[in-house]
């Protein structure tokens, strides 16, 4: 049961993050993932980043803005994912989960034969129904 709530609550938590970006247009535009994946740093895109010889390069210049781009840790982009991680709609099914193994394992009534295939039967059913609730 408190594995069907993690992952309900993970999943309405994550909804809810990403529904605010796009309210507030936070969200940025990005490559695709496998193009992101098979080259990362952008080595062969088709767009040719500049045609200047490179005698005629400003290279400081280039090494700044390029450590502009650069996104730096911050208190903006940290409260963003303190926000996600720590939402009390998370919290408490990992409360109640741990709460109920320690009340097992003290009362010895703690089987793992039976323990172990229940959480995956509450983590799959906990996946199937976010999926339908908050699609």
């Amino acid at each position: 049961m408190s594995a069907f709530l993690i992952i309900l609550g993970s999943s309405f938590s994550y909804r809810k993050m990403v529904q605010n970006k796009v309210d507030t247009k936070e969200y940025e535009e990005g490559r695709d993932l496998l193009d992101t994946i098979d080259d990362p740093h952008g080595l062969y895109e088709e767009e040719s980043i500049n045609n200047t010889p490179a005698e005629e390069l400003d290279l400081k210049q280039i090494v700044k803005e390029e450590k502009a781009k650069i996104k730096t840790l911050s208190l903006k982009n940290t409260k963003h994912g303190f926000r996600g991680s720590v939402s009390i709609v998370r919290i408490i099914p990992y409360i109640l989960l741990i709460l109920g193994f320690i009340a097992l394992k003290n009362n010895e009534v703690l089987e793992l034969a039976y323990y172990i295939p229940s959480l995956l039967i509450g983590i799959i059913t906990g996946a199937l129904v976010s999926k339908e609730v908050l699609a």
